[in-house]
């Protein structure tokens, strides 16, 4: 089975956010101040992971784009590793800023992609 929120992460430069990791911040439709979940951006690259918020946001590189999550890692100014993980199933792809390679076999648009389950 591929699975998608792999492919969009792999590719660089998708928005998203994850289930649980919420932010203060202004939102919603009458743009008033709550807890909204936090956006998230993949570098072009697809080598890192930073805070969509701010300019130069923090962020997070990647090690490891696995089957079931991708594995980030960064280090603090006394050079201590920490080593997080993501699991595609808590991350929701809000879109994708460049074109979408082609997928082998799909024809359709990025809401029916979302919707998509392919099993080889």
């Amino acid at each position: 089975m591929i699975n998608l929120t792999k492919i969009f992460i792999e590719n660089g430069n998708a928005l998203f956010t994850v289930e649980g990791i919420n932010e203060y911040r202004r939102g919603g439709e009458d743009n008033e101040y709550g807890d909204y979940p936090k956006i998230f951006r993949v570098s072009e690259k697809g080598d890192a992971i930073y805070e969509d918020s701010r300019l130069f946001g923090r962020g997070m590189n990647i090690s490891k784009v696995g089957n079931t999550c991708v594995t980030l890692y960064t280090y603090n100014m006394l050079g201590k590793k920490s080593v997080g993980r993501l699991r595609y199933e808590d991350i929701t792809i809000i879109k994708e800023t460049k074109e979408t390679k082609d997928i082998p076999g799909f024809e359709g648009t990025l809401e029916a992609l979302n919707e998509l389950t392919i099993i080889k």
